[in-house]
């Protein structure tokens, strides 16, 4: 016999989020494509096809994205997938120098002080993303990426995907689920802990 087990991944995947940039060069290759998933197979491979990735307009001289999430999360990880279009390797429309800013509350911004650089795509079908930025456990409700330089001396410059990770730190997944009504008195309520949790509190209402 095998025993066998899942352990708990130790940061999950953000899923509320959205995007907003300083420009695009047109309406189908806006920064929400960096974060529905277009181009992406099931193996975590993007695509080469230049409407599943954000592009800035060529008239932008310093372009950035934003992202915001529908609350303020512990980030553990940031996974980008560069810009991948076939012609990558020769125009170069990948960002290359960033800077990453973090905010709680959109007003007062935090620079991440030691990610300055994006890998380069390869401009192929079989691309996984290739850089990775540890977030350190920020408490950040918004990231703000500027790119200062692409890889090319094109005016313009892109990213395919981003995927954002957190780590849990409030609790989650109740057994009964809230709002579902217990017909057993002796049932056991359960739920995950949050991670930096010393007390939690679990509130029982009448049906």
């Amino acid at each position: 016999n095998v025993w066998s087990f899942t352990v708990e991944p130790f940061s999950y995947p953000i899923e509320n989020v959205s995007a907003t940039a300083s420009s695009s060069n047109a309406e189908d290759v806006g920064p929400e494509k960096t974060i529905d998933g277009s181009g992406l197979s099931e193996l975590g491979q993007h695509s080469t096809t230049g409407t599943d990735m954000w592009l800035s307009a060529p008239e932008d001289p310093t372009p950035w994205i934003q992202y915001d999430f529908d609350k303020v999360y512990k980030l553990d990880q940031l996974l980008v997938w560069n810009s991948n279009q076939l012609i990558e390797p020769f125009l170069g429309l990948g960002a290359k120098d960033i800077l990453i800013e973090t905010s709680v509350d959109g007003i007062e911004w935090a620079v991440l002080e030691d990610a300055t650089l994006f890998s380069q795509a390869p401009g192929a079908a079989d691309y996984l993303a290739n850089t990775g930025i540890d977030l350190h456990g920020i408490m950040a409700r918004h990231v703000r990426i500027t790119i200062n330089g692409a890889y090319g001396a094109a005016a313009q410059t892109g990213i395919s995907e981003v995927a954002f990770f957190s780590i849990p730190v409030r609790a989650r997944q109740p057994e009964p689920a809230s709002g579902e009504p217990a017909e057993r008195r002796d049932l056991v309520r359960n739920w995950r802990a949050g991670r930096d949790g010393v007390l939690h509190e679990v509130h029982v209402h009448p049906v």
